[in-house]
């Protein structure tokens, strides 16, 4: 599996179409093949910057979605709105687990 790290600097005004993009980029690479997991987030604490977090079954599928109309698309719309250059990390990953048991949480309250 390949976990891809991200760090996006928007333009702090722009950020509302910025998420747009991101929101449209989402639902089209997550239809790709190969894609476990794709999804963007803006940070708590500095404005305009934004972290994609990705995972692919293996480098195979992630050297075809470079190659996709929506990576494509994506880039050429995102290159106006940076502030800087985009980061991306790479991690080839041999094993994936949850680190704790996940359950529901009972959040009722009684007033």
């Amino acid at each position: 599996m390949i976990i891809a790290i991200g760090d996006i600097y928007v333009q702090v005004p722009r950020r509302d179409g910025v998420r747009q993009l991101m929101r449209s980029t989402q639902e089209r690479v997550r239809e790709e093949p190969g894609c476990l997991s794709y999804r963007f987030a803006e940070t708590l604490d500095d404005p305009g910057h934004f972290v994609v977090v990705q995972q692919w079954r293996d480098q195979e599928a992630l050297d075809e979605h470079y190659r996709s109309r929506a990576f494509a698309d994506y880039q050429a719309r995102i290159a106006t709105e940076l502030v800087r250059d985009s980061e991306l990390r790479l991690h080839a990953v041999q094993e994936s687990f949850l680190a704790v048991e996940s359950s529901v949480l009972d959040i009722s309250q009684d007033d």
